[in-house]
């Protein structure tokens, strides 16, 4: 029975340490998920103006510009390219993929929270043996 209470009690420092970093995780991943809205792809139009380069495109009824980010990957002459548009602020876009901070986020949170499940069943395990 000695092993059996050993394995309870990693069971509940598990389940302790993942739900307790999971849980908040995950609220925290589906709150930024629903200020930001979903992300939808869009074609922006590259423009050069003035001697700076300009992202040009047209969502929620409004066409919306604004500069480049010295960051932002635009391949070189390129006239249009793919990018992603905030559904709840359709002024807000970007160029290429949208941010993964709210996929690392859930990922995490589900990982941690998954762990946490399986520490509580465990340490449930000498109540039935």
């Amino acid at each position: 029975m000695q092993t059996l209470d050993t394995l309870a009690l990693v069971g509940e420092v598990l389940s302790w340490i993942g739900l307790g970093i999971g849980l908040p995780l995950l609220l925290l991943g589906l709150l930024i998920g629903s200020i930001e809205g979903p992300w939808r792809s869009i074609e922006i139009a590259i423009i050069e103006r003035d001697g700076s380069v300009f992202a040009r495109w047209f969502a929620g009824g409004d066409f919306h510009e604004r500069p480049l980010r010295r960051g932002e990957p635009v391949p070189p002459e390129a006239e249009w390219t793919v990018g992603v548009v905030s559904a709840n602020d359709p002024a807000r876009a970007r160029v290429g993929e949208p941010p993964h901070f709210r996929r690392v986020l859930m990922t995490l949170g589900i990982v941690f929270a998954s762990v946490g499940v399986i520490g509580l069943l465990i340490s449930f395990l000498p109540l039935f043996v």
